[in-house]
């Protein structure tokens, strides 16, 4: 890919990143308050779609290992999206913590467009979030 292009398709990444890590942000706390109702499955739909908007981006720019992390908390995002249910908050402090996470390991891509931060904390918490989110899938 010729450098000039990937910067600029980096630029737009991150741009992008910005928004959809602060639409995941707003969704979670909007999710908080409406449990169980018809706007459950709305705003389920809004950060489902962000996630996945995150996940292709991140394929892209060939972030192959962000991709996963995108997809998992898309899946969960999408359980949220199909059914109206309450959850406990616990699994709300995972969502939240994963985004952040997410939030940080993309605003720390360098130039060449490489992580530059240790993502263990945040594959961690995805994957303790989807542990918890397996009983809800149907």
């Amino acid at each position: 890919m010729d450098a000039d292009f990937f910067k600029e398709l980096l630029t737009i990444f991150k741009g992008e990143c910005e928004e959809h890590i602060q639409t995941m942000k707003s969704g979670v706390q909007d999710l908080r308050q409406h449990m169980d109702t018809d706007k459950q499955i709305e705003i389920g739909e809004v950060v489902h779609r962000s996630a996945h908007s995150l996940k292709g981006a991140a394929r892209t720019i060939g972030l192959s290992d962000v991709e996963p992390i995108c997809q998992s908390l898309e899946s969960n995002f999408g359980i949220l999206m199909r059914q109206k249910m309450l959850l406990p908050s616990k699994i709300f402090d995972y969502f939240d913590r994963s985004v952040v996470l997410l939030g940080e390991v993309l605003a720390s891509i360098n130039e060449e467009g490489k992580v530059e931060v240790d993502k263990t904390d945040l594959i961690r918490v995805v994957e303790e979030l989807s542990s918890h989110m397996v009983q809800y899938r149907k």
